[in-house]
C-alpha cells in the first residue's frame, strides 16, 4: 500500500532498483468513484509522490511487509482480501502471487493504471477498484482487510469513522482488519522539525513537520529541490494522528475487537519508542 503519508519513521533513502515498465493490462479496473472535492490527498498523491517515495519501497521491504500482513491476518484458504488505499498495488500484487484472492481499492486512477500494468506483467490476478474509502460498497465480502503505511486519518473525525464503519461492514463475521500507521506518541517525544534527505536522482528533499496538539493533527510540508536548477516541488499534507487508545476505542465502537498491538512489522512490543503502530482487530458483530 503506497497511498499513505508520512512522517513515517521510514527513512527516505536512495535504494531502489529502476522500475520496469509493463504492457497495458487487460484486467479491468472498476471505476465507481463519485466526484471528490479537491482535498489534500487528491493533490498530494501524484507523480511527485512516487518520485519521492517509490525508491524507498524496495522489493526486500515489500516482501517483509507482505510477510507481516499475511501472518497477522491468517487468511483462510480461498478467503478474499481487501487492500484499502492500495496505491500502485505493491502489496496486493505480492499477496496475489502467494495465492490470495485480492481486491485493491484506491481513489487514484493513475495509480490503479500502474497497478494493473504491473500486476499483468507479474502474472497476478487482482481486482482493481476505484473508489472513496469513506463509501465502501462491500457487505460481508472479505475475510480480511488491511490499511498499510498510514492510509488512515486523511479526513475529519466523522469521516474517518465512516471509513472504519465501512471496513467493519465489508468484513465477514470473524474477519480480521490490520491497520499500520505512524505512532503519534513517538512523534511527540521525538520531534522532527526539519529533515533533509538526498534522493536517488540527486535531488534534495526537505521535510518540516509540526503537530497541532489541539486537534492531534500532523502537518508536513515538503520541498523537493532539483540540484540542476529545475523547478522546486512543494507539497503539504495534514493527517489526523490517533493514539493507540483512541483507535482501539473507535474500532470497538464499530464491532472490531483489537486482539494484538505491535510497534512495527517485526512484531516488537508497542511503546513510545516505536516509530510505527500496528493494530490487529477482529469483527465480533
Amino acid at each position: 500500500t503506497v497511498t499513505g503519508a508520512t512522517p513515517s519513521g521510514y527513512n527516505v533513502a536512495p535504494r531502489s532498483k529502476p522500475v520496469r515498465r509493463a504492457r497495458p493490462s487487460l484486467h479491468p479496473i472498476h471505476r465507481s468513484l463519485d466526484t471528490m472535492q479537491h482535498e489534500w490527498p487528491v493533490a498530494f498523491f501524484d507523480d511527485d509522490y512516487l518520485r519521492i517515495y517509490r525508491p524507498t519501497f524496495t522489493p526486500e521491504r515489500t516482501a517483509a511487509e507482505v510477510d507481516f500482513i499475511e501472518q497477522a491476518l491468517e487468511v483462510p484458504r480461498g478467503g478474499a482480501v481487501l487492500d484499502l488505499a492500495c496505491g500502485y498495488g505493491r502489496h496486493a500484487i505480492a499477496l496475489a502471487l502467494r495465492g490470495h484472492r485480492m481486491t485493491g481499492l484506491d481513489f487514484n486512477a493513475h495509480y490503479l493504471d500502474i497497478a494493473a500494468e504491473e500486476g499483468r506483467a507479474a502474472g497476478a490476478q487482482v481486482e482493481w477498484r476505484q473508489g472513496d474509502m469513506r463509501a465502501l460498497p462491500f457487505d460481508a465480502e472479505f475475510a480480511s482487510v488491511y490499511s498499510f503505511f498510514t492510509s488512515f486519518g486523511y479526513y475529519g473525525d466523522d469521516e474517518n469513522e465512516q471509513v472504519l464503519a465501512g471496513i467493519a461492514r465489508a468484513l465477514k463475521p470473524g474477519g480480521r482488519f490490520l491497520i499500520e500507521m505512524l505512532n503519534r506518541d513517538w512523534l511527540l517525544t521525538h520531534p522532527q522539525q526539519l529533515v533533509w534527505t538526498q534522493q536517488e536522482d540527486g535531488s534534495f528533499l526537505m521535510e518540516e513537520t509540526i503537530i497541532e496538539l489541539a486537534e492531534s493533527r500532523v502537518v508536513t510540508r515538503q520541498t523537493l529541490i532539483d540540484p540542476t536548477g529545475g523547478p522546486k516541488v512543494n507539497k503539504e499534507y495534514a493527517l489526523r494522528a490517533y493514539t493507540c487508545a483512541e483507535l482501539t476505542s473507535l474500532l470497538r465502537r464499530h464491532g472490531l475487537k483489537v486482539i494484538a498491538t505491535w510497534g512495527g512489522i517485526q512484531r516488537e512490543p508497542y511503546s513510545t519508542e516505536s516509530r510505527r503502530l500496528a493494530l490487529l482487530s477482529e469483527r465480533i458483530a
